[in-house]
């Protein structure tokens, strides 16, 4: 198999790397080929790899590339409850499905000989018939695989590492998205709306739980902002322990009913018990973010220990991973890192490229924001999908402010919102004929690690930054910078704000570049693009500075 000039030339320096316990940081562009070469460096310096990624979608580029390298090599995934259970639809949470009432409960040898998704599909189809769980078969396959794929949940968060019952010194451990690990902690976080609570009430069968739920409504919005930003409260809708009795009692009617009539979809009243347990631990402070509560901790540390393990070998991997700094600082890394830029290693480009454009007469600035503001940015929107060769990426700070722009926007349009399925999109985008605006936020499913290709080839020629992605300086941000800002040594601003928009921005731009020969136009449409610090960071010295 034939490596490419910077796979070639890393290659020693990484694996002697591993071998002397850095954890090693690879900072690659998208589409230059980091899947394949972490496999091979874990294939070298401990024969056994567990890849960990962010959704399932990524499963299949380590499938992929580990039958590239050897196709006898052993590969197995894990997949959680929701999707693995014949019985259960993809919006159930995994406490909703009880499997001590379940009839399908035995292990069969699985044997992955065909895509992820492929296989999925054969395995459910075929238990109901054959009598055996697909779920606790993935889940032991693993024992005897070679490369093991898995979410994050079942690498940063114990409850679901446990599961895999394997010993993580026997692997070499790739953590790819790794810009991603700084939100590793919203996987333990819990949502109370008004939403969930209406779902609760509809499949309630008590007529106490019911009121005691309808009493939670009252209350929720009582203390909820509408605001798309985090307001710390100081309470939550009270539930006596006799209440939060009644609703488990409830709730365990409504998982046995489900699982034995074959048919598990979401039982809402199960997210509002998790709610409140994870309120009394105590570890959670509850925020106001568009009229719903949310659960958010400050205790970041708890769940980058692993990577603090020097008898663990790790490589961290992203075509936009922080600087090595960052790391340290806001993530708590402690031990040695070789931090790798392979770009400015190798001296030389690895993937395709792109030209930046700047608007010099827009700006999402908060006291700037108008319904002039919006039109201007749908003229901005309207002008560059007339003249795209292809699909147009546009990347918003908010929702708000997408659907705003938006509705001045009469094209063929695809805007995500929390029911977004990333499938469809890039079923819809691949058998149209007519180009699209592809509207998503920054960070959210659109803008994160998808491929929207063919023949290995983008099929997004445009990006276009619609303002600047800042986190908002909200509560949450304020408590964390608090929190470590001696770490930090005066710089909060640059590590909690500027580096966060930075990856979100570097992320957008990475969804037009797949490989090697790609070239796309990126559209900075903010003012505040037009400074040292964005251009050097964006590598956009030459850009073209445009009016409408």
């Amino acid at each position: 198999m034939e490596l490419r000039e910077w796979q070639k030339q890393l290659k020693d320096k990484v694996i002697n790397a591993v071998k002397e316990g850095f954890l090693v940081a690879l900072n690659s562009p998208t589409g230059s080929g980091k899947t394949l070469f972490s496999l091979l460096i874990g294939l070298n310096t401990k024969g056994k790899v567990v890849f960990v990624v962010r959704t399932h979608n990524e499963y299949f580029p380590v499938y992929r590339d580990v039958k590239k390298i050897n196709p006898s090599l052993k590969f197995s995934f894990v997949i959680g409850k929701p999707s693995a259970c014949p019985f259960a639809t993809k919006d159930v949470d995994t406490e909703d499905i009880n499997c001590k009432y379940c009839d399908i409960k035995n292990v069969i040898e699985v044997k992955i000989d065909k895509s992820p998704f492929e296989k999925l599909k054969e395995l459910k189809e075929n238990a109901i018939k054959e009598g055996f769980c697909p779920y606790y078969s993935l889940l032991e396959s693993v024992k005897e695989a070679d490369i093991i794929a898995i979410t994050y949940p079942y690498f940063f968060i114990e409850k679901y590492l446990s599961l895999l019952d394997i010993d993580l010194e026997e692997y070499f451990i790739v953590i790819d998205e790794a810009h991603n690990i700084d939100r590793v902690s919203e996987i333990e976080e819990r949502t109370l709306s008004e939403f969930i609570l209406l779902m609760a009430i509809k499949q309630s069968k008590s007529e106490e739980v019911r009121r005691i739920l309808e009493r939670l409504i009252k209350e929720l919005k009582t203390l909820t902002y509408q605001d798309e930003k985090y307001i710390k409260l100081d309470k939550v809708p009270e539930l006596s322990d006799e209440e939060l009795s009644l609703l488990v009692d409830e709730y365990e009617e409504l998982r046995k009913e489900a699982i034995k009539s074959k048919s598990v979809s979401r039982i809402y009243l199960g997210s509002v018990i998790r709610f409140y347990a994870t309120y009394s631990s105590g570890n959670f402070i509850p925020f106001s973010f568009s009229n719903k509560i949310v659960l958010k901790t400050l205790e970041l540390n708890q769940y980058y220990n692993l990577l603090n393990d020097e008898n663990l070998s790790i490589l961290l991997m992203s075509g936009t991973l922080p600087p090595k700094e960052y790391l340290e600082k806001v993530l708590g890394i402690t031990r040695k890192i070789l931090y790798i830029n392979v770009e400015k290693e190798v001296k030389k480009k690895v993937t395709g490229s792109y030209q930046c454009k700047i608007a010099l007469d827009v700006t999402s600035k908060y006291d700037l924001r108008s319904e002039v503001m919006w039109k201007k940015y749908s003229s901005y929107l309207l002008k560059i999908y007339y003249q795209a060769k292809n699909h147009v990426l546009a990347v918003f700070p908010s929702y708000q402010i997408m659907e705003k722009v938006m509705s001045y926007v009469n094209v063929n349009k695809i805007l995500e919102n929390e029911g977004t399925k990333i499938d469809d999109i890039i079923r819809i985008v691949k058998e149209s004929k007519q180009k699209y605006i592809i509207a998503g936020v920054g960070r959210g499913k659109i803008t994160e690690g998808v491929e929207i290709t063919d023949n290995n080839k983008s099929l997004i020629s445009d990006v276009v930054l619609v303002g600047v992605p800042y986190p908002p300086e909200d509560d949450y941000m304020k408590l964390l910078s608090k929190r470590i800002s001696e770490k930090l040594g005066g710089k909060e601003k640059e590590y909690l704000i500027m580096i966060p928009a930075l990856i979100t921005v570097k992320q957008a731009i990475g969804r037009s570049i797949r490989n090697i020969n790609d070239t796309a136009l990126v559209w900075l449409l903010d003012k505040r693009y037009d400074s040292l610090w964005w251009k050097k960071n964006l590598n956009c010295f030459n850009s073209t500075k445009i009016r409408l």
